[in-house]
């Protein structure tokens, strides 16, 4: 499912315009975006929870030539589902 297809079905189970539908999914997003570029965890109600972790680094081993390379430590994005949205999805 994309962005337009969310769109659609909250146009039309809200009834409101398809553009307002849409900018409100651009909305969402940017609030999520903007609170995480700040450091803050996003919770939502029986979906889940977003939030930035620190990966460190690691070391691996190359596939194609063997070699021991460093992946460096960054940060990423994690998502923990809640135990409502677990439950619903088995």
């Amino acid at each position: 499912m994309n962005k337009k297809e969310v769109s659609e079905i909250i146009y039309k189970k809200l009834d409101v315009k398809r553009f307002e539908a849409y900018h409100f999914i651009d909305l969402l997003i940017e609030v999520i975006v903007e609170s995480l570029s700040k450091g803050k965890k996003v919770v939502i109600s029986n979906f889940g929870t977003f939030k930035i972790i620190q990966r460190e680094k690691k070391r691996v081993i190359n596939p194609n030539n063997k070699k021991a390379m460093i992946i460096p430590a960054k940060k990423i994005v994690k998502f923990i589902p809640s135990k409502n949205l677990k439950r619903i999805i088995k």
